[in-house]
């Protein structure tokens, strides 16, 4: 007989992981850091590993290959004034600098371009589930978005950014109190 509750998701232990618990925030830029409050779409890293074909006689085989992060989305509210806001302008265009009315200005060495992103998921009571380190980390691609008469949504800002690294950190222990808000 299969019991019909939800039996270990009905755990008062179990925490699960919510898709709108999370800051995303970019740390040593050129720039200075990027704040996490202007950040509305974000996206944990993938990871994606490539087989190696083994042939052997007549039968094929497949081991794991070399691993490759892809690139993450991260989507901006673009404001025109605020706390920290022109330090992300000011990151990408140590990139590629669209700002030089000649364009010729482009960081040089990983210091003028990479930063580290830092990604953290959160429980109910605010305290860190996750967190991902990011190294590496730059726009690859700039989209500064459509703009509509008859829309009276806000502007973003969505970049592609490629990294080379990951360190992952699990930070929640195996005892949650729901009363007290305890154990992660």
């Amino acid at each position: 007989m299969v019991d019909m509750a939800l039996g270990k998701l009905g755990s008062q232990d179990l925490i699960f992981k919510r898709k709108f618990r999370w800051t995303f925030k970019i740390e040593e830029t050129c720039a200075g850091n990027i704040p996490e409050h202007y950040v509305k779409v974000a996206a944990r890293p993938s990871l994606t590993v490539e087989e190696t074909e083994i042939n052997f006689l007549n039968a094929k085989g497949w081991i794991p290959g070399k691993a490759a992060w892809e690139t993450i989305t991260v989507t901006y509210y673009d404001v025109a004034k605020g706390e920290g806001s022109d330090t992300l302008w000011n990151w990408l265009a140590s990139v590629y600098n669209f700002s030089d009315k000649n364009q010729s200005n482009q960081g040089g060495n990983r210091a003028a371009y990479a930063g580290i992103g830092v990604l953290t998921l959160y429980d109910g009571c605010g305290k860190g589930v996750e967190e991902w380190k990011i190294e590496d980390l730059w726009p690859q691609a700039i989209n500064f978005g459509e703009l509509d008469y008859s829309s009276s949504e806000e502007c973003n800002i969505e970049l592609t950014l490629r990294y080379s690294r990951v360190q992952y950190t699990a930070q929640c222990g195996n005892k949650f109190d729901p009363c007290t808000c305890e154990g992660c």
